[in-house]
């Protein structure tokens, strides 16, 4: 302060003293043209943290993308490599890096990121459902978790190791063996195995596993404390959870019914719903527990999902994740120092190797449990090692505890080395072990095998799947589903399925929609309920007997066809109908090409036959008043084409309909196959022949009206046939085809090179849906014939999965 003081003198007018110091400027810059070095201010310091820090860690992510590291591992090395270890070690880089002055900015913002990413890793848990579902699966949390701690425990206490003055590492065993459920759930997501059997499971063990590591870690922690301060925390605990649930969350849930169904929360209440991280945070230091606890239970208490969550994850997740958490990863890079680590190796070496061993028990643990829930001990293996992987909850544990003083530097860097590789190990291992399968051995795999709508009985219902994003497309299903003509002997049962992508959330959902779950959902998923009502109406309206089973399937649009699958393969479903990605003019481009990779998913996975339904204007909803309903049907031959001609003899069932079908017969092939192609198109034929037989017998000769029409057209080639197609126009209320065809030479794969959505419709049915045919007006159905593309598994018997109940 001498060295600042310029004069000090007595103001006569106002009678007091004033001292003059110098302009001592930290803050800001006013430029290096007047000789400011940028590196002596606060500010421009900050900026380049954030900037070196973000262009290190996404260069590690590019060039260490080949062997699968996870983001996650790249930021916090991004900080080592800034931190004492590499970079830090020149003083010179330290002092114009990281000075003394910027450090207070450095720890305050640090602890302002993680405070809001605890909150948006909170908001987005749904604990309720998540917990119904651990129930089930509650071996698969418990026998691991108490497996890795005890023996961690054991072998830790038996070698002794202290590896400095203060600090051992028995300390905190329930730490180094946490299932973190944050952790896992964006381990999922980030793998794009959220919405599966496997996640789900994953999640459900996670969350139990956690319950108990928070059990076990307060008796450790705190049975040495007095009574007194005991009573302290818990009241102060007790405070801090009352504000959340009894005047934050009445409050938040007046904010969501005031908010008109469909439309987002007030800029105004996303503000004061923002603010609440810092103030609860606040609030938690002030009660003298650690600050994120606030943050930890206000995220609770707010209701995930739409609107409010969504919400506010669209308007602050990037910023928390890219601008503010870097701050973090720097603050604990500059504590991560391993340079001291050789001076004692061995001992190092002997308790990473005393972790190691406890996370093969986990996974060990996770194999033997497997045979319990009939999951096969590979599916064991890779759930293992999903609940070992680690993340920034223990970075925020071993943080914690390196302030309080329990370990020190050392342990503090070898613990956060420890996180680091396992990470990088268990991820991937977890992307080459795990394909998109069914985890539980259920008897329909076995037993039901391939079902299609050639293999319904006489006297056997007919089941249904129908997929509905908005409901912009529900009258038209109704129509398709009313075609398909519901009898007293073949009754129809159609499970619908409400498909919203997981956004403000971390648990998908598939949940079957009743009295106990209607309300609360209609908050969240306002056109849900809109959808399911109009199915309920047509269901006591229809020509005959039909039933709804109403679903909603919250997930993410790259797993969320596995639960659809699941639930179709459970409840002996024949087809799967899902409307095409450019049906909706609501839909955003970005959407539309998720939902196309969503149809290209179906296709790829599911055992029964899928249909998908083009209706661009919504004409299949009108046919259903018409006196008459005309279906045309394009067979060349093959499984596809003659799903389409069984669903359309179906279609005679019902009065007043007519049924064109345009057969397409190749001449001219070239005979070059093998004896054992030749006898696969000769079964193929004879099965051809024998459908199209079945048809041309159900022409009613007692009606003057016509419900039967049969074309034969000859054709040498593709172009031909597309020629025959456009020549076809006339006044169809629908229009089938296969997928696939049984083609010969007509070089379909070549034709499909030229068209835009061949692979998802084919060739043919392309150009139906296409502008070039009746002006793109006329509703397509695209079929395609399940096939089984699992192997043959052994014959047990177990309970059928779903989420929740």
């Amino acid at each position: 302060m001498e060295d600042s003081v310029i004069n000090v003198f007595n103001d006569t007018k106002t009678h007091q003293l004033v001292v003059c110091v110098k302009n001592d400027r930290s803050v800001g810059s006013l430029g290096v043209w007047i000789g400011d070095n940028p590196f002596d201010f606060v500010i421009p310091i900050t900026l380049c943290q954030i900037i070196i820090h973000t262009l290190i860690s996404r260069s590690l992510h590019y060039v260490l993308r080949p062997i699968r590291t996870p983001k996650f591992v790249c930021c916090v090395v991004a900080g080592i490599l800034l931190g004492p270890t590499f970079i830090g070690r020149e003083r010179a880089i330290v002092g114009a890096l990281f000075p003394v002055k910027q450090s207070s900015v450095l720890n305050t913002v640090a602890k302002v990121a993680i405070a809001y990413w605890v909150f948006i890793t909170s908001l987005k848990m749904d604990v309720m459902t998540t917990l119904k579902v651990a129930k089930r699966y509650w071996r698969f949390g418990v026998i691991p978790f108490f497996s890795s701690f005890f023996v961690t425990v054991t072998l830790l206490f038996w070698y002794n190791p202290t590896v400095a003055s203060r600090g051992k590492v028995q300390n905190f065993p329930n730490i180094f063996t946490l299932s973190s459920f944050a952790v896992v759930s964006e381990t999922l997501s980030n793998l794009n195995l959220v919405g599966t059997e496997m996640g789900q499971i994953a999640l459900s063990s996670a969350m139990t596993s956690e319950i108990l590591q928070w059990i076990t870690m307060e008796i450790q922690f705190n049975s040495k404390e007095t009574p007194e301060y005991m009573l302290v925390l818990l009241i102060s605990v007790s405070v801090i959870a009352m504000i959340c649930l009894c005047i934050v969350r009445p409050m938040v849930k007046m904010v969501i019914e005031r908010t008109p169904p469909g439309k987002p929360i007030k800029e105004a209440h996303v503000i004061i719903i923002l603010l609440g991280p810092l103030m609860m945070a606040a609030l938690s230091d002030v009660f003298g527990i650690y600050f994120l606890v606030g943050p930890l239970f206000y995220g609770f208490v707010l209701p995930s999902g739409p609107p409010l969550a969504t919400t506010i994850l669209e308007r602050s997740e990037v910023i928390i994740s890219h601008f503010l958490m870097p701050f973090f990863y720097l603050f604990i890079g500059l504590r991560t120092d391993i340079t001291g680590i050789p001076q004692h190796w061995p001992v190092v070496l002997s308790v990473l190797a005393i972790l190691l061993v406890g996370c093969l028990v986990k996974v060990l643990a996770c194999v033997l449990v497997s045979p319990m829930y009939n999951i096969k001990p590979k599916n064991g293996l890779v759930l293992g090692l999903i609940l070992n992987v680690k993340g920034m909850v223990e970075i925020i544990f071993y943080s914690r505890m390196h302030k309080l003083r329990i370990i020190d530097n050392e342990v503090f860097s070898i613990s956060v080395m420890y996180v680091l590789f396992i990470t990088s190990v268990c991820i991937p291992l977890i992307k080459s072990l795990y394909r998109h399968r069914r985890v539980l051995q259920t008897p329909s795999i076995h037993e039901r095998g391939v079902r299609t709508i050639q293999s319904i009985l006489e006297n056997q219902g007919f089941n249904i799947v129908s997929c509905v994003h908005t409901d912009e497309l529900v009258h038209s299903m109704i129509a398709l589903i009313e075609a398909c003509s519901p009898t007293i002997q073949s009754p129809i049962s159609i499970y619908v399925v409400h498909l919203i992508e997981l956004v403000g959330k971390t648990t998908p959902i598939l949940l079957p929609m009743n009295v106990n779950n209607r309300k609360s959902l209609s908050v969240n998923y306002p056109n849900t309920n809109h959808i399911l009502r109009a199915f309920e109406n047509y269901s006591n309206n229809s020509s005959g007997p039909v039933r709804i089973l109403s679903y909603v399937n919250v997930a993410p649009y790259k797993s969320m066809h596995e639960a659809v699958c699941n639930l179709a393969e459970d409840s002996s479903v024949h087809v799967i109908i899902i409307p095409f990605h450019q049906n909706d003019n609501s839909l955003s481009n970005h959407v539309a090409t998720k939902v196309r990779e969503l149809n290209a998913s179906f296709l790829a996975n599911a055992q029964c036959t899928v249909g998908i339904l083009v209706d661009r204007y919504s004409m299949l909803s009108g046919s259903s008043s018409k006196v008459s309903f005309h279906v045309g049907i394009c067979f060349i031959g093959g499984k596809d084409d003659r799903e389409a001609l069984a669903l359309g003899i179906r279609m005679l069932e019902r009065m007043n309909t007519r049924v064109t079908l345009f057969r397409f017969v190749v001449v001219n092939k070239e005979q070059h196959a093998s004896f054992v192609e030749k006898e696969e198109e000769i079964l193929e034929r004879t099965l051809d022949e024998s459908l199209v037989d079945e048809f041309k017998a159900n022409k009613n000769f007692s009606s003057d009206f016509v419900n039967v029409m049969y074309h034969e057209i000859v054709v040498e080639d593709c172009i031909q046939v597309l020629e025959a197609i456009r020549g076809m126009e006339n006044d169809y209320d629908l229009v089938m085809v296969g997928k696939r065809h049984s083609m010969g030479d007509l070089m379909e794969e070549e034709m499909s090179n030229f068209m835009d959505n061949a692979k998802q419709l084919g060739i043919f049915g392309d150009m139906l849906a296409s502008n070039e045919f009746c002006k793109g007006r006329v509703p397509v159905l695209v079929m395609q014939c399940g096939e089984k593309r699992v192997k043959q598994l052994e014959n047990k018997v177990v309970p059928g999965y779903s989420t929740t109940n």
